[in-house]
């Protein structure tokens, strides 16, 4: 038998080889589709994948994805964005032929085969474990796997104590977060969306989580709503969905209530139920400017009538007192407190001191004071020496409430040392101090003021009910004066702990209505009180204070405030221009993900938050806790 020449066993050895190279990977049978070739049309960091239709079910939205690129040995991440879409295989989707199977569904059977499309955002490329800015693009034809849960989970970064709700696209993938990271929750929040989306159930189930993880939480609540969340939830629909997630209905443990002296709680029974009035001296006579709407001649007023008032609280030995006080004196901000001491009758005498001069009986008084001393002195020149009474230096017409009116004619001379003009402005000015004066909230004798250290206790909830102030005026001076005291209480307590080298105790105030608060068309005009707001903001991540900012209105929040926040809980909102604004305010999330904003059902939530590797969406979870429903 003659041997095979070389040359056909080489071929076919290569034939051999190709033949073996061409063997079915084991590892492409966990593939989900692979990548398509790319078109003028296609988008930086956007793959096409295609799989087929017994495929098809196992990809689904929001889905993370490995990208394996063999043909040059690059592995990289990826999110479904758009899809995954079902196109027929045989004919395009819009063919005569393809609407008359699909339509005729009663008649026919049969339907053409069809494939899976979906659209893959790139996140990155792994290197070394590590996952870097993608530089390359895969090639065609590259498979694609679904990540696990537990793999995905750690891509996310949603790990830690405080789970907000389950993440959409996944049977057991919690949101959560390490409510101890100063990285997070101190980076402050904004809880947006329209009414009936579920902002207030989600502020609640915060509220619920915050508490069961040591944190002091503070809640302004205008609306009164969570005054009973130390009780667990009646509501028969939030019971069915706790049921569903294997979770309890519950109240937090340790629930505290403030409302203001002479207004009632929505909890008036409740053990631990505290009223409290405000100092007139804690608040910056700017702040005060800013919520009262003084125009620009009130507010040089005011502020005159305020440096007036603090001449005399010297004069009367009122404040300052001693060295030390007048050392207070020197390193005073009026830019972020009042004047120590200083009432609201105080300025208010001299408010109405500044109008009494002004007015015609007061310009004359001078004149009229000055006859009947020449006609004492006439008297007394004649030899006169009867009983007559003396002549009271007190103008008639002037009635002053303060210590003040112990010595009038004092109070007229730092008046008239400093004189004005326009005596109504000065009686417009008065009206609105009269106005806060009549509310009875400022300076009230044997009530105590706010108790911030009972506020600021390790896992204690308080809640300051505002439902009965009727006067967003008057919310919004509570807020500023309770917010300027939590951070100057705070900063005492971290720079304590720092000494004994212990962690300081976690803070998350809630504002409710926060557009109310801070609005976008008054910013220009409350430029104080913006930056207290932002002092604390920016003092907060290191002194562990984080702030969350609850809106219904969110085109009322101004772009001052909203670049403030770092992590969003973005319920349904249904407004176009509202979605293109915060779109643009909030540059971490995708447009595939703003597309579903208008769409959401209650209870779900677009979440973003800083230790989050990608925006998510959010089925939050049902608040154990009791909410009062508002009327």
């Amino acid at each position: 038998m003659s041997q095979t020449p070389p040359r056909t066993l080489n071929e076919l050895a290569d034939i051999s080889n190709r033949a073996g190279l061409s063997l079915p990977d084991p590892e492409l049978a966990n593939a989900v589709g692979f990548t398509h070739f790319d078109t003028s049309s296609s988008d930086d960091n956007v793959l096409t994948v295609l799989m087929t239709r017994d495929d098809l079910p196992r990809l689904a939205s929001q889905t993370l994805v490995r990208v394996k690129s063999r043909e040059d040995k690059r592995d990289y991440l990826g999110v479904v964005v758009r899809g995954p879409f079902a196109e027929p295989n045989a004919v395009p989707a819009n063919s005569t032929m393809a609407v008359g199977v699909i339509t005729h569904g009663k008649k026919l059977t049969y339907t053409f085969e069809y494939h899976g499309r979906a659209e893959v955002e790139l996140l990155g490329q792994e290197v070394g474990g590590v996952l870097q800015p993608p530089r390359f693009r895969p090639r065609p034809q590259s498979p694609v796997f679904v990540l696990s849960e537990e793999e995905s989970a750690k891509v996310l970064g949603v790990g830690g104590a405080l789970s907000l709700g389950r993440v959409v696209g996944y049977d057991n993938m919690e949101a959560r977060l390490n409510p101890r990271d100063k990285a997070i929750l101190p980076r402050h929040t904004g809880i947006i969306g329209t009414t009936g989306g579920g902002k207030s159930t989600t502020v609640a189930t915060l509220i619920h989580r915050a508490q069961l993880s040591g944190i002091a939480t503070i809640v302004f609540d205008v609306e009164g709503e969570y005054t009973h969340v130390d009780k667990p939830t009646d509501h028969e629909a939030m019971r069915e969905l706790l049921k569903q997630r294997k979770q309890k209905p519950e109240g937090v443990k340790d629930l505290h209530i403030h409302h203001l002296t002479g207004r009632d709680s929505r909890n008036p029974r409740h053990p631990h139920r505290h009223g409290f009035s405000l100092k007139f001296s804690s608040l910056s006579p700017y702040a005060i400017s800013e919520i009262l709407s003084m125009s620009d001649a009130q507010h040089e007023r005011f502020l005159r009538a305020f440096d007036v008032t603090k001449l005399l609280l010297e004069d009367f030995k009122l404040f300052p007192r001693n060295e030390a006080e007048r050392q207070q004196v020197l390193e005073l901000d009026e830019q972020d407190t009042g004047y120590p001491r200083m009432t609201i009758d105080h300025i208010l005498d001299v408010v109405n001191a500044y109008t009494y001069s002004l007015s015609s009986e007061g310009r004359t008084e001078p004149r009229a004071a000055a006859g009947r001393r020449r006609r004492t002195e006439e008297d007394d020149s004649d030899g006169e020496d009867g009983d007559s009474e003396e002549l009271p230096n007190v103008p008639r017409g002037l009635t002053l409430l303060s210590e003040f009116k112990a010595n009038v004619k004092l109070v007229r001379a730092r008046v008239m040392a400093q004189r004005s003009t326009h005596e109504s402005s000065w009686k417009t000015l008065g009206n609105k101090l009269q106005l806060l004066k009549r509310l009875k909230v400022f300076d009230v004798e044997n009530t105590a003021g706010v108790n911030y250290d009972s506020m600021l206790q390790a896992g204690r909830v308080s809640v300051i009910d505002l439902s009965n102030t009727d006067s967003p005026q008057l919310n919004n001076l509570v807020i500023a004066d309770i917010l300027r005291g939590l951070q100057e209480h705070q900063e005492k307590r971290y720079q304590e702990a720092a000494e004994r080298d212990a962690p300081v105790t976690p803070v998350l105030i809630i504002i409710e209505e926060a557009h109310e608060f801070l609005s976008a068309n008054r910013i220009k005009q409350m430029p104080v009180l913006f930056e207290q707001v932002a002092r604390i903001a920016k003092r907060g991540r290191k002194r562990w204070l984080g702030l969350v900012f609850v809106t219904q209105l969110p085109q009322h929040l101004p772009d001052e405030v909203l670049a403030l926040l770092n992590n969003f809980i973005i319920h349904k909102i249904t407004d176009g221009a509202v979605i293109n604004r915060m779109q643009k305010s909030v540059g971490s999330i995708d447009e595939s993900l703003w597309n579903r904003v208008s769409r959401l059902a209650p209870g779900q939530a677009l979440v973003s938050f800083s230790n989050f590797t990608r925006p998510l969406m959010v089925a939050v979870d049902p608040a154990p806790v009791k909410r009062l429903l508002v009327d």
